[in-house]
């Protein structure tokens, strides 16, 4: 919490004051006398049930009133968050590998779905495809339920553009509001389009970081009952780029990782949701406390009239 006029706080020590005036201890008695405890008795049952609660709410009142003058700034619940996470998906064919089960592609959709459920709510979440292309599948929102439709809809394309996803993630957060963190996910190596260093390049001016994800089993190739057998995109199945991974985390300040199973990369989309950065914009919080505050002095001062009338 943040005070736009903090020396208003200095209404506290009137409040202390006031709380010294309210608080009056009851006279002792100079001389025993035998009725003294049925005396005392009495007035209890005179005073009734929770006899300082009156007191206790007006004070409570003027103690807001007081905070309330001092302008503070509060992240109300049920506040989305300034940043956006970017999910970046390669689409290209090379994704129908089954190294990863069923594929490598319908692993990373779930991983995507189980970053979607972890993910703080305020959160804004958007997703970009590419392959020889990159283009927007939904822009940044706390939707999670056109997102998981949206994640379905995702379909192979030819050839590698990874600075391209880079650059349409970069444009989706500007349009956000400039904050978030971009969350790449590939299986090859760059082919066409805007050098991947580049793009980071441009990543890195924002302030945003890249935290790249590299899939594939090393050494693993189709075998003749394969999909990707007969596509003939490259000799061989795992072309990850780790250097480039490497630099564009580096570079942005994000990190790199280098997963070879479906569970290790739906561990690893887990792990990402609770680091994403929830940035609230605090909110003045002057009227709230200030309502509030007013309505439990009120209360205290009827509740005194009613338990105790003149």
């Amino acid at each position: 919490m943040s005070l736009l006029a903090p020396e208003a706080l200095s209404l506290l020590l009137l409040w202390a004051f006031l709380l010294l005036a309210l608080y009056r201890r009851a006279p002792r008695a100079r001389l025993p006398h035998p009725l003294l405890p049925l005396l005392r008795e009495a007035a209890r049952e005179a005073r009734g049930p929770l006899p300082w609660l009156p007191t206790a709410l007006f004070a409570l009142g003027l103690l807001l009133l007081a905070l309330a003058a001092s302008r503070p700034l509060l992240p109300l619940p049920g506040q989305v968050s300034e940043n956006a996470a970017i999910l970046v998906v390669d689409v290209s064919r090379s994704m129908m590998a089954t190294d990863l089960k069923p594929n490598r592609l319908e692993a990373a959709k779930e991983a995507a779905r189980t970053f979607l459920r972890e993910a703080p709510r305020g959160l804004r979440i958007g997703l970009v495809a590419f392959s020889g292309f990159a283009h927007t599948v939904h822009p940044p929102t706390t939707d999670r339920k056109r997102l998981l439709e949206s994640l379905q809809s995702l379909e192979f394309g030819r050839s590698t553009a990874i600075g391209e996803g880079i650059l349409e993630a970069l444009r989706n957060i500007r349009e956000a509001g400039g904050k978030g963190e971009v969350l790449l996910l590939t299986d090859g190596r760059n082919r066409t389009g805007v050098d991947p260093l580049e793009a980071a390049g441009e990543a890195a001016r924002m302030g945003v970081p890249i935290y790249a994800v590299g899939v594939g089993v090393p050494g693993w190739t189709p075998g003749p009952e394969d999909l990707a057998a007969g596509l003939g995109f490259f000799a061989g199945a795992y072309e990850v780029d780790e250097e480039l991974l490497w630099s564009l985390a580096e570079l942005t300040g994000g990190k790199y990782f280098l997963v070879d199973s479906e569970e290790e990369l739906a561990r690893l989309y887990r792990a990402l949701a609770k680091e994403v950065r929830l940035q609230v914009q605090p909110v003045e919080a002057t009227g709230l406390l200030g309502v509030l505050g007013g309505l439990l002095a009120l209360l205290g001062v009827a509740l005194r009239r009613y338990l105790f009338p003149a």
